[in-house]
């Protein structure tokens, strides 16, 4: 949830409204017109009920999202669950959210209405413990929602009021919050009163209106503000009879201050409606100067329109962002329309885009590369409307599939389940035998292997490299890559036939010059492939020239697929310790990145070494999570060596133990995987068998096996008939006294005095 940027007034009686609807149902709808407050009364009652949800509230940002094919994943990436390209993102999702008590805030619904009423039904179905919070110009219409529509603020009667009371009204104590704001001491006094009152009622309680109307006293006093709004309102409403009432209050306002805007002011508050999401100064002097709105005289407009409330400041990542609220973005939007320059505006949007993830490509694999991943996420939206101007407009197809036909990207991303989507659409598209379908073919064949639909794998490498044939050698040798993924994945004969392939290619890429992640992400696999095959010392050597080449350019993301080949060789050749000090430094890089597939490599890689020292319960420990990672993924690779480690560590515990900790293991969540992995939390700290149990009472006990057999607190309190609140209290004073951080600890303390005894 975002941090507040202004004080919240008023809406007391609407917030215990919204917190006592959820005391009843698990679907409530906030509904009214655009600029009513209905996101700001959402982010407040989600906060004000933080406790309630142990799991988290999230918010999930709906306004910039125009397929409704990515509502799952937009989901998805609000609440932190990362990707899984063999399951359906709904399903994911179902059986994500189905062990979890949390708060989904879904904002802006109503362009998403059918797509949205859909998911929020099957995850109530799915999550007996999940509530969701909607907001939306229209209801969702689906079963158990409850609609709550929210009112303007309540402004005084004139004739009724007492003096000295109009600020007990919301809509007077927000006049006079947001003015104070403005005009540093502004108060309400026995002199302005009445006409704040008159102000606020013209302005019927909107809160947008009044903030607008407000951001006008930095240049007239309130008596001028309400003499220039009584003429203003009159004129508009005369030719806007056809709006409601409340409508024309706000569309007036918002005229108002778009004529009050200089023309340059108006210019850039129309063109740069075309961002979705935020948007950096360097994208708008892409996008939207020209002659007319020249670049030296950009910044100076930005801060003006700062000023005058359009767009918002904030900071990301070191970087400042500005965006705009969703009701002036639909604005500036409708005034672009108008216009015959419109076209080319969402053309130069998609091509700062397009050159955008050009640059990131020749950047990538460099010391910019963590800081391009970072800029990548926050760029998400922008880069999505891109590709769908890319698909919606003829002959921009080949565009849109070179944009999206860059594997590294989507797998830093971790969208390659919206890769697919997008490259499904610009393949249909654009059929023509271009270098840009055949690149992406291939990239939908190596995006397919991953998410194990080899059937797709196999035929799309075949018709890439048929295609590449006639085109030129990067395509070949891209084609070439792919061909050789796709047999790295079968049986021996097809594993030794992949290492010519790779090896053709890698001299193809180095001939091109080619973006350098292609080769490395190539080197992977043809490491991972030697292994396999049995051949050490060259698996040695490319992992050896993988991190040197990877180091020598400041990479990261690949370098840290150089230490994992060399910790499993390092485990082969008999030295476990030297193993795990690879594997942790891959480990460690790749906390800072969304990679799930080497996340699961390196994970299992890591149990394999846990196995060989005869730490058996940590192994099958991170056994368990790593099968639940290749569950999700749908491919897995070495086999063999899994089941190798894994026949160790149950004749060690034998398989009833063995089975007990893999399935605590699948339970845990990444951050408790990686302490387990790294020795940083649970398996580094808990006590040894030894340790004694005198110091819990016999309740405590209880209360620590039903923890290591993976229950939550509110299971445990149903189990024994005490409250969440006593649970909680057992459960915090057993990790106080045995000097835990975490309920795996609990777990994997219990099964050794299991053990022990």
């Amino acid at each position: 949830m975002p941090a507040d940027l202004t004080s919240f007034v008023g809406r007391r009686h609407d917030l215990a409204a919204v917190r006592q609807l959820f005391s009843a149902t698990r679907l409530v709808t906030l509904t009214g017109m655009g600029g009513v407050g209905k996101t700001r009364l959402a982010l407040q009652a989600g906060n004000t009920m933080r406790r309630a949800f142990p799991d988290g509230v999230y918010l999930v940002e709906l306004a910039s999202l125009t397929d409704p094919d990515l509502l799952p994943q937009t989901v998805r990436d609000a609440i932190g669950l990362r990707e899984q390209p063999a399951v359906d993102p709904l399903d994911a999702l179902e059986d994500f959210l189905g062990k979890r008590r949390l708060l989904l805030v879904l904002d802006n619904c109503e362009h998403l209405v059918d797509a949205t009423a859909d998911l929020v039904d099957r995850v109530l179905r799915a999550a007996p413990d999940v509530k969701v919070l909607v907001t939306s110009r229209q209801a969702l219409r689906t079963v158990g929602e409850h609609i709550y529509p929210v009112a303007p603020l309540r402004t005084p009667e004139p004739d009724a009021l007492e003096s000295g009371t109009a600020t007990r009204y919301p809509a007077v104590a927000l006049f006079a919050d947001r003015a104070a704001a403005i005009l540093p001491g502004f108060t309400i006094t026995p002199q302005n009163e009445a006409t704040v009152v008159r102000l606020c009622r013209r302005l019927e309680g909107i809160p947008l209106a009044i903030e607008l109307a407000c951001v006008r006293l930095r240049a007239l006093t309130v008596d001028e503000l309400a003499s220039r709004l009584d003429d203003r309102f009159d004129l508009l409403r005369e030719g806007s009879r056809n709006l409601p009432e409340r409508h024309q209050t706000l569309r007036a306002l918002i005229d108002w201050s778009y004529d009050l805007c200089t023309p340059i002011e108006q210019l850039l508050w129309a063109r740069s409606s075309v961002f979705a999401g935020g948007f950096t100064t360097d994208t708008l002097e892409a996008v939207c100067t020209d002659e007319r709105l020249p670049a030296s005289a950009l910044l100076d407009t930005v801060a003006r329109l700062v000023d005058k409330s359009v767009l918002i400041r904030g900071e990301h990542a070191g970087h400042t962002r500005f965006w705009m609220l969703e009701t002036l973005r639909e604005y500036g939007r409708a005034r672009m329309a108008q216009s015959p320059e419109a076209a080319d505006t969402a053309r130069r949007h998609r091509d700062r885009y397009a050159e955008l993830i050009r640059t990131a490509g020749r950047e990538w694999a460099g010391p910019r590369q963590e800081e391009w991943a970072t800029r990548l996420q926050l760029e998400h939206a922008n880069i999505r409307q891109a590709l769908e101007y890319c698909m919606s407009v003829p002959g921009e197809a080949g565009t849109g599939l070179k944009m999206a036909a860059v594997p590294w990207f989507w797998g830093a991303m971790d969208h390659l389940t919206e890769a697919r989507l997008w490259l499904d659409r610009g393949l249909a598209l654009h059929q023509e035998p271009t270098i840009e379908r055949a690149w992406g073919l291939a990239t939908t064949a190596y995006i397919a292997g991953f998410q194990g639909d080899y059937d797709a794998l196999t035929t799309l490498a075949d018709q890439a490299h048929e295609l590449a044939v006639d085109l030129d050698d990067r395509a070949r040798a891209y084609a070439d890559h792919v061909r050789g993924f796709r047999r790295s994945l079968g049986g021996s004969e097809d594993l030794a036939s992949a290492v010519p392939l790779f090896t053709e290619a890698l001299a193809k890429y180095a001939a091109s010059g080619l973006e350098a992640q292609y080769a490395d992400s190539l080197m992977v696999e043809l490491g991972a492939s030697l292994i396999m095959l049995g051949d050490y010392d060259h698996a040695r050597s490319v992992a050896d020239e993988l991190r040197a080449r990877c180091a020598a350019r400041g990479e990261r993301w690949n370098l840290s697929y150089a230490h994992w080949l060399r910790g499993i060789l390092e485990l082969i050749e008999g030295d476990p310790e030297r193993a795990e000090h690879e594997l942790f430094e891959a480990l460690r890089i790749k906390q800072v990145f969304r990679d799930t597939l080497g996340l699961g490599l390196t994970l299992e890689s890591v149990a394999w070494t846990a196995a060989v020292q005869g730490e058996a319960e940590r192994a099958a420990l991170l056994f368990g999570a790593t099968d639940q990672i290749w569950r999700t993924l749908g491919a897995r690779q070495m086999r063999g060596f899994r089941r190798r480690y894994e026949a160790m560590a149950r004749d060690r515990v034998g398989d009833a133990r063995f089975e007990v900790a893999c399935e605590r293991g699948s339970r845990l969540g990444v951050d408790e995987v990686l302490a387990v992995a790294l020795r940083e939390s649970a398996a580094d700290e808990a006590p040894r068998p030894s340790s004694p149990t005198s110091r819990l009472t016999p309740r405590e006990q209880q209360v620590a096996h039903l923890v290591a057999e993976g229950m939550s607190n509110k299971e445990i309190a149903a189990k024994l008939v005490i409250s969440l609140r006593t649970a909680e209290g057992h459960v915090e004073r057993i990790l106080s006294k045995q000097g835990f951080k975490s309920r795996a600890q609990i777990a994997i303390w219990v099964t050794q005095q299991a053990g022990q005894g």
